[in-house]
């Protein structure tokens, strides 16, 4: 830093501009200080979180067929993270992992049947920064147990109501807690109470955690979003000998387009809203996909599978004078990495027992240290079943899949090995190559590493 420091300065400069450069060198590293840091004013923070979104859902991952220009503001002014791995392709497991800081065989959620929750008394982000006098508020889709106030939310205004997924119009939504029918479009709803809970709070330091149902099915045909299939180009990897076309409404790509467009719209309401109050320049904004979403990519039409459309989510970030605009971080980040992120945003060491790191560092530009990332699922009978446990480093991926759980020796037992620099698409398996057996071996080990580093809790 010094010494990057002398060049800029002239040899010509009088005193007077000498000391004024000095101060305003010294002053970063002061307000890097660890005193300073705990007087600093402790940032907002917004979290949205948007629900079966591809990575490549939005224009500024280089989609030229969406329109999405409030999301592609966020990764303009801030950061584009582009290989952000989410710890569980569904989407109780995905929460979980965001809420805890901790992987699906940790926390216990590891499907969504039977509406799993995280075991009671688990520490959550929530109950972290409660603790440090934030006010803490959730809108939209809890999932799991349904009920954010036993992760420690304070404010939940309007969640959706057990089985209130179905409609995009008249969504069922537990409001302060009651269950209610009520009338409109549900993402206008969610982005009305968000606007509502900036209000309320808008003298105090919060935490709001938005979680939208879009752009999960239904699809809206927004008509303020039009899209008509024919506009619209394949997807990177799609398959030469398979045809791109509407499809039922598991893929119904102008349907999912319009949809995310629909949710941008009303993330920009969010975000206009920090402007209009004068809170831009102290909050934090994140947004993260829960995980992705095959719409028939390798032919499968779904989530719970290993490959990236399933497993990497779209992930950007904005912090006025933190943040340099246009960063694009293409080192590994993955869920488990949110809430040590956000406790170090707000000034909180992360606890022990987390394996997950601050990504503060790469918003500053910085190459964090992760060497690997991890996602693990237990699949539908219908959509294969098995067990399937992943770790990806930047140039390999490996999946190991068994179908008995109480066994790993016994039959039934599949692994999958792709070159990510060579084939990143994941067309060709490589675990039987043996070409390739050194590699298989190695990223075997890591994957026990991983385990034996985060060993689940007796139950």
């Amino acid at each position: 830093m010094p010494g990057s420091w002398v060049k800029t300065v002239s040899t010509q400069q009088t005193w007077p501009a000498f000391f004024i450069t000095f101060l305003l060198f010294l002053n970063p590293l002061l307000a890097n200080d660890k005193d300073g840091d705990k007087n600093a004013k402790k940032p907002n923070i917004l979290f949205i979180l948007t629900d079966d979104h591809r990575w490549d859902a939005l224009g500024c991952y280089g989609n030229t067929s969406i329109k999405t220009p409030h999301f592609d503001r966020l990764a303009i002014d801030g950061v584009r993270f582009d290989a952000f791995t989410i710890a569980s392709p569904l989407c109780c497991p995905s929460r979980a992992a965001l809420l805890s800081g901790l992987y699906p065989h940790q926390n216990g959620v590891i499907r969504n049947i039977d509406s799993p929750d995280l075991r009671p008394g688990t520490p959550t982000v929530a109950t972290h920064l409660n603790a440090a006098g934030y006010v803490t508020g959730f809108v939209g889709k809890a999932h799991m147990g349904e009920d954010p106030t036993a992760w420690g939310f304070s404010d939940c205004p309007v969640v959706l109501a057990p089985g209130g997924v179905k409609t995009h119009e008249n969504p069922l939504l537990l409001v302060n807690g009651v269950e209610k029918r009520v009338p409109g479009l549900i993402t206008e709803i969610f982005t009305d109470a968000a606007i509502d809970f900036l209000d309320r709070h808008k003298n105090e330091t919060w935490f709001l955690w938005l979680a939208t149902t879009a752009p999960h099915l239904p699809y809206l045909h927004d008509p303020k979003h039009p899209y008509n299939i024919q506009e619209i180009s394949p997807p990177p990897g799609w398959p030469s000998d398979q045809k791109f076309t509407a499809g039922d409404k598991r893929h119904d790509w102008a349907g999912y387009y319009s949809t995310i467009s629909m949710l941008d719209r009303e993330i920009g309401r969010v975000l206009a809203k920090l402007e209009t109050l004068g809170l831009a320049d102290d909050t934090l904004v994140l947004m993260i996909g829960d995980n992705g979403w095959m719409m028939g990519s390798h032919g499968h039409f779904g989530k719970q599978v290993w490959y990236e459309e399933s497993v990497r989510v779209p992930a950007l970030a904005r912090w006025p004078g933190r943040i340099k605009p246009g960063t694009i971080v293409t080192s590994l980040a993955g869920s488990v990495d949110f809430l040590p992120t956000v406790l170090a945003a707000a000034g909180i060491e992360t606890p022990a027992g987390l394996e997950g790191r601050s990504l503060l560092p790469a918003l500053a530009g910085e190459r964090p240290a992760r060497a690997e990332v991890y996602s693990e699922v237990k699949r539908k009978k219908e959509l294969g079943g098995g067990y399937w446990q992943m770790v990806k480093t930047e140039r390999w991926k490996y999946v190991r899949l068994r179908h008995d759980e109480a066994d790993l020796q016994k039959p039934g037992v599949e692994e999958y090995l792709y070159d990510l620099a060579a084939d990143p698409h994941e067309m060709k398996n490589l675990s039987a190559s043996p070409e390739d057996a050194g590699t298989l071996g190695d990223m075997r080990r890591r994957l026990e590493a991983w385990l034996a580093a985060t060993p689940a809790p007796a139950r």
